[in-house]
């Protein structure tokens, strides 16, 4: 019998031996045993390796065999429960949740090689926002959590922090429309984009990942917005436009694509300093022209935004 079904038995026989297998069963029978096993399960297999009348040399290979294996295994079971701890407490982790298994297995499979913390944080997200809405996770995402670094996760995180509100104002000063966006104004900061790390290279890398688009010519712009009546609010700043020459909002060198989107979902973000001035430099030089003193404010409390007149 191999480590990972001998260590699953016996993981399943304490917890029998606990009382809790039917709590266990029936909450995350698909992640079990996954999340369900335990260090000192693994323990006990060495210890049963060690007692054997196996030879020397056959108990030496099994340790060790067994050492990497319980590496996997407890990535796997790190990441299972950063799903568990995620996902809404509603969510069905059984095999009722309609979660295909051949795709359960390919992704535990691969999760068992990451032990980055940040990243294991996306892997189990991602594996939970699955559990939540079966089948909504991009065909390709399995490949690039597996290729991507704790170095580009990091990247990936600050520019999902690079947010900005598009507001749209009737006439009146009612709101028209509302959309938050991941905007990121590179190509008249490469600078100070450098000094943080996210220079051409690391756009590029994660655009050959399968995250981004990443133009640094013209850019990419919000259609279907009047130039009108338009308010920007970045980073507790408000900024209304007065005269706009672009086909459109500016936003930014960066589109997210489907797995992009579905990673930068999960992403906790950050406050970027000195964000708000990149950006108007951004606007500027695509013939934004900002109002100096704008005639409303944009608030934004939890999920909802609304505008008042100043003054």
């Amino acid at each position: 019998m191999g480590i990972i079904e001998k260590a699953g038995e016996t993981a399943l026989d304490m917890v029998k031996n606990e009382a809790v297998l039917d709590k266990t069963s029936s909450i995350m029978s698909m992640l079990f045993p996954y999340a369900g096993l335990t260090k000192k399960a693994l323990d006990m297999y060495i210890s049963d390796v060690e007692k054997s009348d196996m030879a020397s040399e056959s108990k030496l290979i099994a340790v060790l065999n067994a050492k990497n294996t319980i590496k996997k295994l407890k990535n796997q079971k790190d990441i299972a429960q950063i799903a568990i701890n995620t996902a809404k407490d509603e969510t069905d982790f059984t095999e009722k949740s309609g979660v295909n298994k051949e795709w359960l297995e390919r992704f535990m499979d691969s999760a068992g090689f990451v032990s980055d913390e940040i990243v294991q944080i996306m892997w189990g997200k991602i594996l939970g926002k699955e559990f939540e809405n079966p089948g909504s996770t991009p065909s390709n995402m399995i490949r690039i959590l597996s290729e991507i670094t704790p170095v580009y996760a990091q990247a990936f995180r600050k520019i999902c922090s690079m947010q900005m509100i598009t507001v749209e104002l009737y006439e009146n000063g009612a709101i028209k429309s509302a959309r938050q966006d991941a905007v990121v104004p590179y190509s008249s900061n490469e600078e100070r984009f450098n000094e943080w790390g996210l220079t051409f290279s690391v756009f590029s890398e994660l655009e050959t990942l399968g995250l981004i688009k990443f133009e640094t010519l013209g850019g990419y712009a919000s259609t279907g917005i009047t130039e009108k009546n338009v308010l920007l609010y970045v980073d507790g700043e408000t900024l209304e436009i007065e005269e706009n020459k672009e086909n459109g909002i500016p936003n930014g060198n960066v589109m997210f694509t489907a797995a992009g989107n579905c990673l930068k979902n999960i992403t906790s973000t950050e406050r970027i300093a000195g964000y708000s001035e990149l950006v108007k430099k951004y606007m500027n030089e695509r013939q934004v022209k900002i109002k100096e003193h704008p005639e409303y404010r944009v608030i934004k409390e939890e999920n909802r935004v609304y505008c008042e007149k100043i003054g």
